[in-house]
């Protein structure tokens, strides 16, 4: 008996000393557990407040298991970004326009095809979004549309009608937010063949408005006193039966003198485009920024102040002795226009009425963006191969983006070029001025990039104004800007 207790009570021991370090570990781990339930509460939203910043910045990817080492193919780990990306990014609208298009009320519809469900008209059970004219309704847009010159029509001026409270302005100038332009493919054949010229005098004229507020019949006055002779058509100085087509009788003249009503930037008119078509060089008195509307180099002459008359007057008299200068002014007829030109008259191949739509409703998304649904969009996927940023790109003149991707390594002026390149490639995109454009300047299936910049900039801004200066200022752009949205001109 004495044997067989001393026996159990050295297993006892033996035992007790197996189980006390569990003991221990466990009672320490208790503990812990009890001082981080007593924290939990006060710390929750600290911790959630952090997670939420940080994702919202940039969605990080986790190597998965056995990925250490490149392990993973690092276009596998990209692509796979990118899918992240595209699905959190994408927060649905709203307003979804194909199921409750933008409607314009005071005007009937003038568009065949439109790339947003776009509306004309009044409804008796919806609220128009905007309206021509002002509303009584606040809550709809009122609508300036105008082609005429703000030196005659004050309220044409962009400030006088926002001042009057107009929220969208649409006039010639390419400041107003949906301009509405003289030029289009479809309004003119500019590209029509040069015709013989067979009138003596150098120049034609057609001018009704012997008031105008420039200096443009001072500046006929001249031109004639130094010997250039003119046909004049119109009212004013009339030495020809005025009873003639217009276009067909510029086509037989060297020079035509596109005398505008008023000297105004981008008040250009049928005047300029009716020279062009009837290959007649264009003498301009009129807009101060011709030469923007210029389709090629040396292609106008352009009297800004009556001190020019001489020097313009000397310069049609070499031209027309010269037959090579003579072409040469003219070469934009038979190599292509400039591509400044080009994407100047391709913001016509969408009707402006359609502009308006998607103006409209680009400005409805914007504001539905700055909600806080939109709010924790990660917009940029960040892993151990660098950051992945999204980007949203559409063609000018259209309503849809794109995604484009644009790795940290890649947030580059050609980076972005060649992303938003092989995007649009690989959807096979065709330009919305495709079939708008003269055959011969239609080019090939390729895209060439003219311009990229941010939506909501004006067409001024966008053609002539914008451009990011370098890389630099292009990588912080995109960083300060999550989700970007982008416009891009094809030429």
């Amino acid at each position: 008996m004495t044997g067989s207790s001393s026996h159990s009570q050295a297993g006892r021991r033996r035992r007790w000393g197996w189980l006390l370090p569990l003991l221990v570990g466990a009672a320490f781990l208790a503990e812990i557990a009890f001082l981080g339930r007593l924290d939990m509460a006060k710390n929750a939203e600290a911790v959630e407040s952090w997670t939420t910043s940080f994702y919202r910045r940039s969605a990080q990817w986790a190597e998965p298991a056995g990925a250490e080492g490149g392990g993973e193919d690092e276009d596998e780990e990209i692509r796979r970004c990118e899918e992240r990306l595209e699905r959190e990014d994408a927060v649905p609208y709203d307003r979804d326009f194909d199921r409750e298009p933008v409607l314009v009320g005071g005007a009937a519809k003038d568009w065949n095809k439109c790339y947003v469900g776009c509306e004309f008209g009044f409804s008796a059970s919806k609220t128009a979004d905007a309206s021509f004219g002002i509303a009584p309704d606040p809550s709809i847009d009122g609508i300036l549309r105008s082609m005429e010159s703000s030196q005659y029509y004050s309220e044409n001026n962009i400030n006088v009608a926002r001042g009057r409270g107009y929220k969208i302005v649409m006039t010639t100038s390419l400041s107003s937010d949906v301009p509405v332009g003289y030029f289009s493919w479809a309004e003119y054949d500019i590209m029509a063949p040069v015709p013989p010229k067979t009138e003596e005098a150098l120049a034609a004229a057609f001018i009704s408005n012997c008031g105008a507020r420039n200096f443009r019949l001072q500046a006929l006055e001249m031109l004639e006193n130094l010997d250039v002779k003119i046909d004049s058509y119109g009212s004013c100085h009339r030495n020809r039966d005025g009873k003639v087509d217009k276009v067909d009788t510029l086509k037989r003249y060297k020079f035509s003198l596109a005398f505008e009503n008023s000297n105004e930037e981008d008040y250009v008119t049928e005047k300029f485009f009716q020279s062009l078509v009837a290959g007649s060089i264009p003498v301009v008195v009129g807009a101060p920024n011709i030469h923007e509307f210029s389709p090629g180099e040396g292609a106008i002459l352009h009297i800004k102040e009556l001190d020019d008359v001489a020097s313009v007057a000397k310069t049609m008299k070499d031209i027309a002795s010269n037959p090579d200068a003579f072409n040469q002014s003219l070469r934009w007829k038979y190599d292509g226009p400039s591509d400044s030109f080009k994407a100047l008259i391709d913001m016509a191949a969408v009707h402006s009425s359609c502009r308006l739509c998607i103006h409209i409703a680009t400005k409805i998304h914007e504001k539905e963006e700055r909600t806080p649904k939109f709010a924790n969009r990660p917009c940029s996927c960040s892993s151990k191969k660098g950051t992945v940023y999204h980007l949203y790109v559409r063609e000018r003149g259209r309503f849809k983006s794109e995604s484009i991707y644009l790795r940290s390594g890649q947030l580059t002026l050609e980076g972005l070029e060649s992303a938003v390149l092989g995007k649009f490639r690989s959807l096979n995109h065709v330009p919305v001025w495709k079939d708008e454009r003269p055959p011969s300047i239609r080019g090939g299936d390729d895209l060439k990039v003219y311009r990229i910049y941010p939506v909501g900039l004006t067409q001024r801004q966008a053609l002539y104004g914008f451009r990011f200066r370098d890389d630099s200022e292009l990588e912080q752009y995109i960083k300060d800007h999550p989700c970007a949205k982008l416009e891009v001109i094809f030429v």
